[in-house]
């Protein structure tokens, strides 16, 4: 027993300190030496062209569910957007909406300045799910290149041209870019989205990068498949099961989603719950990202998702096995104690509904926060909890 437990601190440790702080450092060097050149586009410069014609066309669509309070800023934005309306249209997906969502739209929509966009509205009467409308929506599509974008994001105006230059190559089928936010956040935060797009930018340099974020990504509309209706995280999977086709992700901080909403504490542990829950689902799913016939892609998901789905049972074993070792070795008290006031550490200010003052403990207490959404996510996936129509997450936590 006792070699047992030594045999699970060690790999569970192991598994942590590579996950957290080895992948960066492997993925870093594997990146050395390697530059991603930005991808030349029509600088259009919002004047008509004789090139216009020869650019592709695009279906901007968004997806809403009650979005009354931003919809007419996102139509005003998409307005501004430099690319020919000729070649460019809005399909706004309206899933069983019980505000004036619609309304508000089509309003919008007339205003002056966002007359020339060409666009559609589809108004469902009944909430059946996200995934199921967008696959309605794309399966019916002729535009060359579908672009999917969130209703509380604005992008910036060169997002179209750039995403159509990249998608002109033809080893990319997925683009993304740059996620941020309008107000500032919390120091944890910061420091995991400045932490994500150092990763990104090296995954996208090493091979592609892994998942993308809703915000603003996309695709060519010739390599779409759908994905099952219980999928939790669409916008891991609609991409991957390109890149499964031999078909690079790429990351492009030049196009810019900015998020204007940002969700209360509470919300946003219930938003990274559900993610949790989609890192064990695409685990599980996307295994075949593992095949070596995928280089360093299959690295990447191997280091940055795979591993990530164990993290709260390593770091159970972590504090436990020293625990259970403590009768035979008492020296490693040294390893439980500060993992024991680091976790209550966490857990009073969770509760407690604030946050620390020490930038450290700050940071500290939002990854262990994050570990936490981790496991529940998990356990509540292996329990079927994630399931049915889809909400907004201030929704979800009323």
């Amino acid at each position: 027993m006792e070699v047992f437990l030594w045999s699970l601190l060690v790999l569970a440790s192991f598994l942590i300190i590579y996950h957290h702080a080895g992948y960066p450092l492997l993925l870093k060097w594997m990146a050395k030496g390697k530059t991603q050149e930005p991808y030349a586009y029509f600088r259009r410069q919002y004047k008509e062209s004789a090139l216009d014609p020869l650019l592709p066309s695009i279906s901007l669509i968004i997806p809403a569910h009650n979005e009354s309070d931003c919809i007419k800023d996102k139509i005003r934005n998409l307005a501004c957007l430099d690319y020919p309306p000729s070649r460019f249209k809005v399909v706004l997906v309206c899933d069983g909406c019980t505000d004036d969502t619609v309304e508000q739209a089509t309003s919008a929509f007339k205003e002056t300045e966002c007359k020339h966009l060409k666009y559609e509205i589809h108004d469902y009467s009944k909430n059946r799910g996200k995934l199921i409308r967008l696959h309605q929506t794309i399966s019916k599509n002729d535009s060359d290149i579908i672009a999917l974008s969130d209703t509380s994001a604005l992008l910036s105006h060169d997002s179209l041209l750039i995403a159509a230059g990249c998608l002109s190559h033809d080893e990319i089928g997925v683009v993304t870019g740059r996620y941020c936010f309008l107000d500032s956040l919390s120091p944890g935060e910061n420091a995991y989205w400045d932490y994500q797009t150092r990763i990104k930018t090296q995954e996208s340099v090493t091979g592609s990068t892994l998942g993308v974020h809703g915000a603003f990504y996309a695709f060519r509309r010739n390599l779409y498949q759908s994905v099952p209706e219980d999928t939790i995280n669409d916008d891991f999977a609609i991409p991957m099961n390109i890149v499964l086709k031999g078909y690079r992700c790429l990351y492009d901080p030049r196009m810019v989603a900015i998020e204007l909403e940002q969700a209360s504490d509470n919300a946003d542990f219930k938003r990274r719950v559900r993610i949790a829950a989609g890192n064990l689902q695409q685990a599980i799913r996307y295994r075949g990202l593992l095949h070596p016939r995928l280089g360093l892609t299959a690295v990447n998901f191997f280091s940055g998702k795979f591993i990530r789905t164990w993290m709260p049972a390593c770091f159970l074993l972590v504090l436990a096995c020293p625990a259970l070792l403590t009768r035979e070795y008492s020296w490693l008290w040294i390893l439980v104690i500060p993992q024991l006031l680091a976790w209550i550490t966490a857990l009073y200010f969770m509760a407690k509904g604030s946050v620390p003052e020490l930038k450290l403990v700050k940071i500290g207490t939002y990854i262990l926060s994050g570990h936490m959404a981790m496991a529940a996510g998990t356990v509540s996936y292996l329990m079927g909890q994630h399931k049915g129509p889809w909400k907004r997450v201030t929704e979800q936590t009323n």
